[in-house]
């Protein structure tokens, strides 16, 4: 899942006038803000507000339903989400005015095949979310589509492939005009996980650093994403050899997500698996194995009747 997918949202929901144009445009907007500060509960409820009006149609119903899906996803409510998405497709398909909203909803309903491990359901909804975006000349979304099918590629361990992509995304930046910082925070991250599968660790560290120092800047220090990059830089240090800088920098990224959202969230869960592995390679092996074991319990107690037929991967889950 990318960064840009709720920045996007905001880009086609609060900068439109209609947005000053009643209390379900309002409770729209409740529901984004929330959505911003990870307060994913919350966005749900605002959101229904709108939609219950009966007031929203049209490109207002479909992006309020993409919302929906994103904030269902964020709060591992995998049934709903995937009805949110599927309803977003339905209203959006056939508008070719807003060719931009449908690729949306197909590259965060993408997301939220790629988290759930239907891997080549992921791909064929990004391939043809890029195609759509390259089409219309959206530089900056194409960049987010190809950063996504990079780190799927990755989590497939399709290292050429993954290149590929980053490769095509650095090119599309060329064309980008004021890029916003969540599309960099994303790239030096695909590039960051490409470096780590590649081998190089120092590489690595310095790609997650500055996504980290891009994510406090745009996000702040306690900002859930903030804590996400925490993690990704502490498994650069531990691949790198530095156990002792690669524990602190997950303590302090797991504090900061659980504040944010909770023990019961899956980045929260993603994150202690990541966690684990550091404590395995300093040799603390009771305790790794305690915390895979609490983590993979919470995640079948939560969320194992949500996913039919598929596998949760939750070290993909971001």
């Amino acid at each position: 899942m990318t960064r840009a997918e709720t920045l996007l949202i905001i880009m086609l929901l609060v900068c439109s006038p209609l947005l000053a144009q009643g209390n379900r445009h309002a409770t729209v907007h409740d529901g984004l803000i929330e959505e911003q500060y990870g307060h994913f509960d919350a966005a749900i409820s605002a959101i229904k507000l709108a939609v219950d009006s009966n007031q929203l149609s049209g490109i207002e119903l479909g992006r309020a339903y993409i919302m929906f899906g994103i904030a269902y996803h964020r709060a591992g409510k995998f049934t709903e989400a995937n009805a949110a998405f599927e309803q977003s497709l339905h209203l959006l398909e056939h508008d070719p005015e807003h060719e931009s909203d449908y690729a949306e909803a197909l590259n965060n309903y993408a997301g939220l095949n790629a988290d759930a491990g239907q891997f080549e359901v992921a791909r064929a909804m990004w391939l043809k979310a890029l195609h759509l975006r390259q089409q219309m000349g959206d530089h900056a979304a194409a960049i987010g589509s190809l950063t996504d099918l990079g780190q799927l590629a990755l989590a497939q361990k399709r290292i050429r492939e993954a290149k590929r992509y980053i490769k095509r995304a650095s090119e599309e930046m060329e064309s980008a005009h004021d890029l916003a910082d969540d599309y960099f925070t994303v790239f030096l991250e695909t590039q960051g996980k490409l470096a780590l599968a590649e081998g190089h660790a120092s590489e690595a560290v310095d790609k997650f650093q500055r996504a980290l120092e891009l994510c406090q800047r745009t996000r702040g220090d306690e900002h859930w994403l903030t804590g996400w990059e925490h993690i990704l830089r502490g498994k650069a240090y531990a691949q790198a050899g530095g156990l002792n800088d690669a524990a602190r920098d997950m303590a302090e990224g797991l504090a900061i997500i659980d504040h944010a959202l909770g023990r019961k969230s899956l980045n929260y869960l993603a994150a202690v698996v990541a966690y684990s592995q550091v404590l395995d390679r300093a040799g603390s092996h009771a305790q790794a194995a305690q915390l895979r074991a609490t983590a993979g319990k919470t995640t079948k107690d939560l969320y194992g009747s949500q996913c039919l037929g598929c596998t949760i991967n939750i070290m993909g889950f971001r």
